[in-house]
Formats: C-alpha cells, sequence, structure tokens
C-alpha cells in the first residue's frame, strides 16, 4: 500500500521521546526571583536576547503570572521562568503559593539556579525579605543554588566602583545573605546591547555551572520537584496519543487519496507530502514538554 513505509509507529515515538529527554538533560533551568520592579523581566530579556517579557519601571508588576521562555544563550538551552512580584506586601498569601507551584512545574525536574535580582543602591533592611519567603517553600539545599543578580550596573560602572566594594555599605542582613549564599553576585546592565552584554551573560552562565559541579545533583530537586514531573510526564503520554491518533487520521485521508491518483507522478507527490507530514508530527513528539510548559503558563492554567 502507497504511503505504509511512512507509519508513525512505537520506534518513532520512542526516538522522539529520547531526544525529548536528551533536551531536558541538557537544558539549564532557571528561575528569576524578586521585589517588583528591581528589573527581573529586563534582566530575562538580556538574558533571551529578546523583548519577549513585558518589563518597565511600574509601581504594580506587569508580570501577573509566572512566565516563561525557552531560549538559546550562547549556544546553551536555557529555560527562563520570569515570577511576578509575588513576595510584594499586597500580594494574597494564595496567590504566592499558586505560583510557587506553577514555577515548580515549569522549572520539573529541578531549577539549576535562582536567580534574586536586586537593584543596586537601594538597600534596605527587608531587601532580603523576598528570596527568604521564596525559599520557604523548599529544603535548604535551595539557597545553595541561589546567585544574586544586581541590576542598574550602569550606576556603578560611570563611576569605576566596583560591586564588592560597594557592598560594603549595605545593611548586616543583606551582607549575612550573601555569606550564606557563598557571596554570588554579579552585576548586570540591562541597557547594554547584545555584544556588550556577552561578558555578563557568560559569567552568569559560568557561575551556573559551577553550582552543577559542586552540587551532588546537577540541578536542585525535592518532594515538590518531583510530584510535579511525574504530572508532567502523564500529560506528555496523553498529548503523545493524541498525537499520534491525529496522525493516524490524517495517513488514512493521505492514503485513500492516493488510491484514487492514477498517475504514478501524482502519487508519489502525494507519498512526499505524508513524509513532510511524518516529519512534523515527529518534531511535535520531541516538543511535548514544551507543549506542557505552556500550558501551564497560561494564566486560565488550573497546575
Amino acid at each position: 500500500m502507497y504511503g505504509a513505509q511512512v507509519v508513525l509507529g512505537p520506534l518513532e515515538a520512542v526516538k522522539a521521546r529520547q531526544k525529548s529527554k536528551f533536551a531536558i538533560e541538557t537544558e539549564l533551568r532557571i528561575a528569576l526571583v524578586g521585589k517588583t520592579g528591581v528589573g527581573k523581566s529586563a534582566t530575562a530579556n538580556t538574558l533571551c536576547g529578546e523583548e519577549y517579557f513585558e518589563s518597565g519601571i511600574q509601581a504594580v508588576s506587569l508580570t501577573q503570572i509566572c512566565q516563561q521562555k525557552k531560549a538559546t544563550v550562547l549556544g546553551r538551552d536555557v529555560l527562563i521562568i520570569d515570577t511576578p512580584g509575588i513576595f510584594d506586601t499586597e500580594t494574597d498569601p494564595t496567590g504566592v503559593e499558586n505560583e510557587i507551584k506553577r514555577c515548580v512545574h515549569i522549572g520539573a525536574p529541578g531549577l539549576h539556579a535562582v536567580l534574586y535580582v536586586m537593584e543596586i543602591g537601594r538597600f534596605r533592611d527587608e531587601d532580603t525579605d523576598a528570596i527568604r519567603a521564596f525559599l520557604r517553600f523548599f529544603d535548604s539545599e535551595m539557597k545553595d543554588r541561589v546567585i544574586v543578580v544586581f541590576t542598574h550596573g550602569d550606576k556603578l560602572q560611570k563611576k569605576g566602583i566596583k560591586l564588592e566594594d560597594h557592598l560594603l555599605k549595605a545593611p548586616m542582613s543583606l551582607q549575612q545573605f550573601l555569606e550564606d549564599c557563598q557571596n554570588r553576585v554579579i552585576l548586570f546592565n540591562n541597557e547594554f546591547d547584545r555584544e556588550e552584554s556577552y561578558e555578563q551573560i557568560n559569567g552568569l552562565l559560568t557561575m551556573i555551572e559551577a553550582l552543577k559541579r559542586s552540587n551532588e545533583l546537577a540541578y536542585y530537586s525535592d518532594t515538590l520537584f518531583m510530584k510535579a514531573e511525574e504530572r508532567i510526564r502523564e500529560r506528555e503520554t496523553e498529548i503523545e496519543e493524541k498525537i499520534k491518533l491525529e496522525y493516524r487520521e490524517r495517513q488514512a485521508e493521505f492514503e485513500q487519496s492516493m488510491q484514487l491518483q492514477l498517475e504514478d507522478m501524482m502519487r508519489k507527490e502525494r507519498e512526499n507530502e505524508l513524509k513532510e507530514m511524518k516529519k512534523e508530527y515527529e518534531k511535535r513528539l520531541e516538543k511535548v514538554r514544551d507543549d506542557v510548559r505552556k500550558q501551564i503558563s497560561d494564566k486560565d492554567s488550573t497546575w
């Protein structure tokens, strides 16, 4: 029968799942946390190299729910999770918990780093409240994944002041927190263009890679993340079955129309179309995790 050689069978599905698994194993997953107006979304945009996340100097957070973007950053696949200003004092505790869950599901099976974003020069005793509130949802080992990103680096760069010297003026509570994080700090200037940003982005990725090597596991995981991963895999299986069913239905339509084609040339054209369609569906099977993450990022999602 024409088209039999382009069946999307179990072997192709297994290969697609293996590619998806490899993509998850080799990507870096990072979450940006901080209070409203400190430059989380601008930093996320600097990392992904485009104005994907809505950002601006606002009194109210523009980012209302956790958002995610898979980007190629200096040759590395990086999943960037931008959290809203969920730890602002006026935020409803239920909303905070829901967004933590959303962040966990997007970042499953675990996070390689948490970027705590602060604006340079606005030191207050409550500066570490947001990150401490975030960390309370996880085991103590999560703190070993925190990197503090100070934004508005141009303020120091114009004056020729080094970050480490400036931090000597910080409140003791912040200095203690930085010490607890083994002083993993980096200065970011989100006004830089892509070429100018190379050094700061490369410095950040180098710090994240160092975290992977210094910890027993390449990424942080706990019961929350493991349960989230189980739910996601169940959802992936459901999507895979729908994709395969859709392909079989379209394949049957193709083969039926091919039987009606009397000319060999027309049959060959249809066979080529079927082969291209098979490649399309294989790609969709490889990207099932991305589909699930997009569903989780939907504001109406019940995850």
